[in-house]
């Protein structure tokens, strides 16, 4: 063989060698035990085990619900205000409403596959993953008495890759296949500012908007982490967006066949007509490995056929909202002028606007909105008819 063609081969191995390992850790194996770190017993067990798997972590930087966590970090947490809770400890150092049970599995699996390969890789697991498996309180903790959302109780493994991200991609072209590009071939507003103009044109009450903005802006200036996440959206986009998210859960070639042609059919029924190929060539797996990549890179997790065929966001009476790591107070002025202070200091409580029931209800009586439980983020605009009239 000649010395070019020898060149060229070890480089074509080397390519196909490293595309199997990156296709390695696209996942990694979940159960529900611990395999790495140690079960302890006696005082403080929860602040032992995290501060065992903080030193097993080390340096090692996870990415989880928008946070970089790494060893040192949750030492430090375990070992933060010993005569404090450590439930309420891990909540409010981590600003998130995490679970602190399915939280030490994840990093058990995670550390269990550093065993095996996956050692100082990317792990990525964003807000919505992260609630769908377990690792954040989920809606249905708190709606569904029955229905708790448990670590590795409904699947056996947890994506890790980083969704792409939407600023990074070139819109999908007639005929593409399903997948990440989709998601910004029928673009919502870019940014907090254009989102909320948009809802200020299109919305039939000239006072949704302002009542958003008073909520988001008290609940920033008392310290929580807020974001609105979408106002107006196209039909196009919901259609879509249910379209990824039903496939991604499907588990049959049977089940994935079904779900496209009904695709089809209310793609066409419903005057959409969007240019999609929702059936991957690969085949059926390949096809759901698609449409969840897409429903990772829309950040969705909840999505019904009613939502996409009639959400209220398309005509600016809906907005996706969240608050997370609200202090230990909060106080509200209502427009009505209605004022409440309410206390999150119990351990138990998650600090999330979208999980705590008696400032939901709240809000919706004096904000005139509507919680969707079920849907994390959304809220509905319930302003009376005569209230409505711009």
């Amino acid at each position: 063989m000649r010395t070019g063609n020898l060149i060229i081969v070890c480089i074509l191995f080397l390519f196909m060698a490293t595309a199997g390992r990156a296709g390695e850790h696209k996942y990694i194996r979940i159960n529900r035990k611990l395999d790495v770190i140690k079960v302890k017993k006696g005082p403080n067990p929860y602040r032992r085990m995290y501060a065992q798997a903080g030193r097993r972590l080390g340096p090692w930087k996870l990415h989880l619900a928008g946070l970089k966590i790494d060893g040192p970090r949750l030492v430090e947490l375990a070992e933060k205000a010993p005569d404090e809770p450590f439930l309420r400890v891990l909540r409010e150092g981590l600003r998130r409403p995490v679970d602190m049970d399915d939280m030490l599995y994840f990093l058990d699996d995670v550390l269990l596959a550093g065993r095996k390969g996956l050692r100082q890789k990317l792990v990525w697991v964003p807000s919505g993953r992260a609630r769908a498996a377990g690792i954040l309180i989920h809606p249905d903790d708190v709606f569904e008495d029955d229905k708790p959302r448990l670590w590795a109780e409904r699947r056996r493994r947890l994506a890790i890759d980083r969704p792409r991200r939407q600023i990074d991609l070139e819109p999908a072209e007639d005929g593409d296949l399903l997948g990440p590009n989709w998601t910004v071939r029928y673009k919502n507003p870019f940014g907090e500012r254009a989102r909320l103009a948009a809802l200020e044109k299109v919305s039939p009450s000239p006072t949704f908007t302002k009542r958003v903005e008073s909520l988001m802006q008290q609940l920033r200036q008392q310290g929580s982490e807020v974001h609105l996440w979408t106002t107006v959206r196209n039909r196009h986009r919901g259609y879509l967006m249910w379209g990824c998210f039903m496939l991604s859960r499907r588990r049959s070639e049977r089940s994935v066949t079904r779900a496209v042609r009904l695709l089809e059919k209310l793609n066409h029924e419903w005057g959409l007509d969007v240019p999609i190929r929702w059936y991957h060539p690969g085949g059926w797996r390949k096809t759901v490995e698609a449409a969840r990549k897409m429903a990772d890179t829309y950040d969705v997790v909840f999505a019904t056929r009613s939502g996409a065929r009639n959400s209220r966001h398309y005509e600016g009476e809906a907005v996706d909202m969240s608050a997370v790591g609200m202090p230990r107070k909060v106080k509200l002025v209502a427009p009505d002028g209605a004022e409440k202070t309410f206390d999150l200091s119990h351990p138990e409580q998650t600090r999330d606007l979208s999980l705590t029931p008696e400032l939901i209800d709240w809000v919706e009586e004096h904000f005139l909105f509507q919680k969707l439980r079920k849907d994390y983020a959304h809220w509905n605009d319930t302003a009376p008819a005569d209230r409505g009239k711009k």
